[in-house]
């Protein structure tokens, strides 16, 4: 009988306590909450098929000998369309590495995005056991992230990869900042690797996650005293910027030199009164009511039931983690307050707007309220007392009935037509060289963007002479190289080559003896253009994408930089041993 007792307080103690048990349940349950991806079809999901593009356009750019993939030269007919230089590149490269073991893109998308489900489940659970050293309260907190029917919505119905993923890097932000300002200070680089993840996968999750950083930090505003604290605060800043370096510096130089459509906040609804339409009614948050764009607000039954018990469990928090869970009952609450109407959007600058979805920031309120969550379950399981038997049997009806909610949710995303990614894949590998109105159009220059139903649709892929008098007499293009032969060329004369207008592109002239370089500028509908500033008789023209010097750099930089920030990583450990 004794030996019994052993065995199952043996049992009891691995349940609550043993961290590889832990991992087991959040990767069995956020496999089971995969399952249902199976039944979907990638091209019903709103940004699915970009992402789709954007792989295969990645693949084919890389094949031509062109690195980095930035410029594909089969969309848009041909026109040379940038879909990673305004778009973070780590949900395109992963996804890819995915594909080295699946010949299927859809299913390597799928792949992929269960393994972010899964992999945010255990990043959260990381998270709150920093903060909290109970092994139960991070469990706990992770299976409500994981069961967040919105964060689920956004891998259903939206696909928004970029968004989901970076629900994996979020508690890596706030496990570094909470352990500098709160802890022992020697987790701090966490808030780099979060942060940079963030900032490769998803701009505007980024944004705002660094703003609910800032928020943070100003309730511990006393605390920036200590020299310490800013120090590693201007170390995981430095190498945040550098790290990502890659993504952001080739981004600005590209807007620097001209107005691309994802910059216009009136073309992109990124402004106040866009995002105040977007905003949602507290009722969606319990129950859909046929919400227009398709996916849910819904926070569940057991998350709103955990929720309530903040009344009853709040002078009960243990005093060493209390202050987190007291920002994180006001974060959710701004969270929500933001996605609703009565927030006032129309009076928010655009660069907030940029999210365009005010509903978006539902997805911070799941990370906040989990931890409540999560910390409220423990401890009304902890008033229980000797029942260990009967707690593990209320965690595994909770734990069943949240997963069951959350799939029920999930189940209208199921797709009726089982062939339609099949068809549109085999559609787009027949021929890839696809219009620019099969893709999305937010990375066209805006001028091009303007004349996307008229010029553009009706544009030859040839050269063009817009000013002045030349005679083409012959031109070979190939991807991203225009070899042009010219006669009886006139000085002044503007020729438009058959490029959307991106940096990088390298013109050379030669004529009258002579060989060099000719200033690529944009023309009025947006393509590359030049000026040839001479009278030829007989000449060529050989017009190439080569990359910027900066883009380069900021590769070389970047690289460099992850190297060195691993280094640092090493040395901090071996301090903390």
């Amino acid at each position: 009988m004794i030996e019994k007792k052993e065995v199952t307080k043996k049992v009891v103690r691995i349940i609550r306590e043993n961290k590889w048990f832990h991992y087991f349940i959040i990767i069995l349950i956020g496999v089971i909450l995969s399952l249902p991806l199976s039944q979907i079809q990638i091209r019903d999901t709103h940004d699915g098929a970009l992402h789709f593009l954007r792989i295969l356009a990645t693949e084919d750019t890389l094949k031509i000998g062109q690195f980095p993939p930035l410029i594909n030269p089969n969309y848009c007919n041909g026109a040379g369309y940038s879909m990673n230089l305004f778009y973070p590149p780590l949900v395109t490269y992963l996804p890819m590495l995915v594909k080295l073991f699946t010949e299927n893109y859809m299913v390597a998308l799928k792949i992929f995005a269960g393994i972010c489900i899964v992999l945010s489940g255990i990043t959260m659970y990381q998270f709150v056991y920093e903060i909290t050293k109970k092994r139960a309260v991070a469990l706990f907190s992770a299976i409500f992230y994981l069961i967040a029917p919105y964060k689920l919505g956004n891998v259903y119905k939206r696909f928004a990869i970029g968004e989901f993923t970076a629900m994996i890097f979020i508690p890596l932000v706030f496990l570094g900042l909470t352990n500098l300002i709160e802890g022992d200070k020697k987790k701090h680089y966490y808030i780099a690797i979060g942060a940079i993840e963030l900032m490769l996968s998803h701009t505007v999750t980024t944004l705002y996650t660094a703003i609910f950083c800032a928020a943070y930090i100003l309730f511990h505003f006393s605390k920036l005293k200590n020299k310490e604290i800013i120090k590693k605060c201007i170390i995981n800043i430095i190498f945040i910027l550098l790290v990502s370096m890659l993504f952001w510096l080739p981004l600005l130089e590209a807007t620097s030199f001209a107005k691309y459509t994802i910059m216009d906040d009136v073309t992109m609804r990124t402004n106040g009164s866009f995002a105040m339409e977007n905003t949602i009614k507290f009722s969606q948050l319990w129950k859909d009511i046929g919400e227009v764009n398709g996916t849910t607000f819904q926070l569940g039954i057991p998350t709103i039931i955990a929720l309530l018990l903040t009344i009853f469990i709040f002078k009960k928090v243990d005093e060493k983690y209390k202050d987190f869970y007291l920002i994180s009952i006001i974060f959710s609450l701004v969270s929500i307050f933001m996605a609703s109407r009565f927030f006032p959007w129309k009076f928010i600058p655009n660069l907030l707007c940029k999210l365009q979805y005010p509903w978006r920031m539902i997805g911070y309120f799941n990370f906040f309220a989990s931890f409540i969550c999560g910390v409220n379950l423990f401890i009304l399981l902890s008033q229980i007392r000797k029942k260990e038997v009967l707690k593990i049997a209320l965690v595994l009806i909770l734990v069943i009935a949240s997963i069951y909610n959350s799939l029920s949710i999930m189940k209208q995303f199921n797709a009726v037509d089982k062939e339609k990614d099949t068809r549109y894949v085999n559609s787009i590998l027949n021929n890839k060289r696809i219009s620019h109105m099969q893709i999305n159009r937010d990375y066209m220059p805006l001028k091009a963007l303007k004349l996307q139903s008229t010029y553009v649709m009706e544009r030859e892929d040839r050269t063009y002479v817009l000013e002045g008098n030349a005679k083409i007499v012959e031109e070979n293009k190939v991807n991203l190289k225009d070899k042009i032969k010219l006669q009886n060329v006139e000085e002044g004369t503007l020729l438009e080559l058959p490029y959307y207008y991106y940096p990088g592109y390298k013109i050379t002239l030669n004529a009258n003896g002579l060989e060099k370089e000719i200033k690529p500028i944009e023309s009025e509908h947006g393509y590359l253009s030049c000026y040839i500033e001479e009278n030829i008789e007989e000449g060529s023209l050989t017009v190439e994408y080569v990359g910027t010097a900066i883009t380069y750099i900021s590769y070389a930089i970047s690289a460099i930089s992850l190297i060195a920030f691993i280094i640092y990583i090493v040395k901090e450990k071996n301090k903390k041993e």
